[in-house]
């Protein structure tokens, strides 16, 4: 299989001959299971494609973003308007993008997808990606495609602005039913961090009128029912960007007195309640459906989105598996010990090395000594775009391939080992983790 690491980035090698330059090597030959991506089809997208556009859609803007007063680092104000801008209008802010890890495995990625002369955002590769790009979006197959470049050959995928949709261009685009907005779904004039509501989403889809709880209830098990026909294996749960990670016991009849209420009019405690009771009633579905439950952690609203928070629920639900998200950044040794007190934990490096190729590095030769076997540590991209999803594989092959070659050079193990375990990061555990069968 011809992944990226056959190229390096845009003809350069990555390392000089030692144990990291072989294990980068074998990685370039290995499958990929991608267990988490936000790929946009053609209808979720605004085309034509420009480098604006493609830039806005990428994680670029956490590093242009203007103070605003958001809590959890999304806020929509920046430095730049990036959908109609020129190479003028980025010029200025390229110096101080240059060093951050975001800008350098996306440009990476870049190069290697659109035969850049350098992994650079200058006014020649803003042009040629202003010739491309539009081309590239235009043709049918585009996103297969760079999926068969990356060597992916499956994707839990995550639709987030539709959650619930389970239909996708790419048959290896596996659906991951998002319930935050089910959290909200107390009154129609809710909505979570991404202006979602499962009432207003899915109510009318299904012909389900929703008064109360009893009805909401109803509403999710049919919209799950078709998730799980389409091949879904998971629940995602983002409430890390709403609320704190800590979930309360749970009052359904509190949950039940909420429905109805006007956001405005509906105590914080009383708010709490519901997505408690909603949060627990989701768990036992995934529990009775054999459903993994991908939970992000870290980096939403700092304060309560320590993965420790979670401790209880792992107690409380031991069948069901929990996939720990982003590393929990910066808790990373939390989630460690996590995964090495609860057997039903398993730890994704998704997103982690293109926030930071050098924190990854450290958690992979961490997480490798404490995790107690195999097929418990996966990785996934966490991208909008096919082009960041590529780069951010390259960011996931530089950390692994450092990260296990020192390994060998330290003579923790052997390089055959060093070998095993980056084929288990790569597709092995995304395997075991989500049920998947190999390809034929």
């Amino acid at each position: 299989m011809n992944g990226p690491g056959a190229r390096a980035w845009a003809g350069e090698s990555p390392f000089e001959a030692s144990p990291a330059a072989d294990i980068w090597t074998a990685m370039a030959g290995m499958g990929v299971v991608d267990t988490h991506e936000h790929l946009r089809p053609g209808d979720a997208l605004q085309l034509p494609m420009t480098v604006g556009r493609l830039l806005r859609r990428s994680y670029l803007v956490r590093n242009l973003r203007v103070s605003d007063g958001s809590p959890n680092g999304v806020g929509p104000n920046l430095e730049v308007a990036l959908d109609g801008a020129t190479w003028s209008d980025v010029a200025p802010i390229v110096p101080h993008l240059r060093a951050a890890s975001y800008y350098r495995w996306l440009m990476r990625g870049l190069a290697d997808l659109y035969d850049l002369p350098r992994a650079e955002l200058d006014a020649e590769t803003w042009e040629q990606l202003s010739d491309l790009l539009p081309v590239r979006y235009g043709t049918a197959g585009w996103l297969a495609d760079g999926l068969d470049r990356a060597g992916i050959t499956s994707v839990i995928w995550d639709p987030f602005w539709h959650p619930g949709q389970w239909s996708s261009e790419d048959a290896r685009l596996i659906p991951s039913l998002r319930v935050d907005s089910s959290l909200v779904a107390f009154h129609p004039d809710a909505w979570d961090h991404d202006t979602n509501n499962l009432v207003r989403d899915w109510a009318a889809e299904f012909d389900i009128d929703v008064t109360t709880l009893d009805d909401l209830e109803h509403l999710i098990d049919v919209l799950l029912a078709r998730n799980v026909a389409a091949g879904a294996r998971s629940l995602k749960f983002a409430w890390a960007y709403d609320r704190p990670l800590a979930v309360g016991p749970g009052d359904r009849a509190a949950a039940a007195r909420a429905m109805g209420q006007h956001p405005d009019r509906l105590a914080p405690a009383d708010r709490d309640a519901f997505s408690d009771h909603l949060v627990r009633f989701w768990l036992d579905r995934a529990r009775d459906h054999g459903l993994v439950v991908q939970v992000h952690t870290g980096m939403g609203r700092l304060h309560g989105s320590n993965p420790i928070s979670l401790d209880p629920l792992l107690v409380q639900y031991p069948e069901v598996i929990f996939d720990l998200f982003h590393g929990g950044y910066p808790w990373t040794r939390e989630s460690g010990a996590l995964a090495h007190q609860h057997p039903n934990v398993r730890l994704n490096l998704t997103w982690l090395p293109q926030l930071s190729s050098a924190v990854s590095v450290q958690v992979i030769k961490e997480w490798v000594q404490v995790v107690p076997q195999l097929g418990r540590i996966s990785w996934g991209g966490d991208c909008q775009s096919i082009e960041e999803t590529y780069g951010s594989l390259l960011a996931f092959r530089w950390a692994t391939s450092k990260a296990l070659g020192e390994l060998v050079s330290e003579r923790y193990f052997s390089l055959d080992d060093a070998i095993a375990v980056a084929a288990d990061l790569s597709e092995g555990a995304g395997r075991r983790i989500y049920g998947l069968a190999s390809p034929g």
